[in-house]
């Protein structure tokens, strides 16, 4: 993660807020700080701000960042990259060299390092997504990085939104949700998505926390060897428990299996 200041050359260089760079997704997220309002934070934030969300995700802060940099289809585009020593259109780069500004305000950047963050937005980070788990019913367990977990309904919630139709109607694409980078929400690309804030402020708060489950793994859950010890046979005997289908695995691997302990404790094999 790369942290940029948002500053305005005009209030005096005032903070306004934070734009991230994830590297492996190359996407931009941002955080704006909870003093800015619809006139004194970026233009094209003032929606967000104007409802209360100070939060931004990676779509329109994808548009921020591309207002700063030279766009992809300017007609003298392949010079410009040579003389800066760029071999292809690269929009961070691009944004580092500008440094942020544009001619419509007088915005910059300032990277700095993740421990200068200010506590307001470290607090906010700090309550971000740390991992999800698709449901049924097209509900999905969100547990954050302060351990609390949240169920959210999916469907409920977005089930009127076009850009949700696909996989609200087929479970297989549903299951494939994940975390957002920076963990700033869940996702099923970047067009949908579901910030982290709306999950905890509509979603219930689940009573099992992530803790519980990281447990449940560790406690309960079994590969082919410890399947093997724990019924005293050997895995050859396994599989063929598997083929009368005598024994099911939960998660079927190349190498090996995981099975439920439950499974093994309660049947006779």
């Amino acid at each position: 993660m790369i942290v940029f200041e948002i500053r305005d050359k005009a209030q005096k260089g005032r903070l306004l807020g934070y734009l991230f760079y994830y590297e492996k997704s190359k996407r931009f997220f941002s955080e704006l700080l909870e003093d800015t309002d619809e006139w004194t934070c970026p233009f094209i934030f003032s929606g967000f701000v104007k409802k209360g969300n100070y939060s931004i995700d990676s779509i329109w802060s994808g548009k921020f960042v591309n207002q700063r940099i030279i766009p992809p289809d300017r007609q003298n585009l392949g010079s410009i990259l040579r003389e800066n020593g760029l071999k292809e259109y690269d929009e961070f780069k691009l944004l580092q060299l500008s440094e942020g500004r544009c001619a419509q305000d007088e915005l910059y950047l300032v990277r700095i390092q993740d421990k200068d963050i200010i506590p307001e937005v470290q607090n906010r980070l700090d309550k971000k997504v740390l991992d999800v788990m698709a449901l049924e019913d097209y509900k999905a367990l969100v547990f954050f990085r302060d351990k609390k977990g949240f169920v959210i309904d999916v469907k409920k919630a977005y089930g009127e939104n076009r850009l949700f139709g696909n996989i609200l109607r087929n479970e297989e694409l549903y299951r494939y949700v994940r975390v957002s980078p920076g963990g700033n929400g869940i996702e099923w690309g970047e067009e949908r998505f579901i910030p982290a804030e709306e999950i905890r402020r509509s979603g219930k708060e689940s009573l099992i926390s992530y803790d519980d489950i990281k447990g449940f793994i560790k406690e309960r859950l079994v590969d082919s060897a410890e399947t093997a010890k724990i019924l005293n046979c050997s895995r050859q005997y396994i599989k063929q428990l598997a083929d009368k289908e005598r024994l099911s695995a939960v998660r079927e691997g190349a190498n090996t299996n995981i099975y439920l302990k439950s499974i093994l404790e309660s049947e006779s094999y």
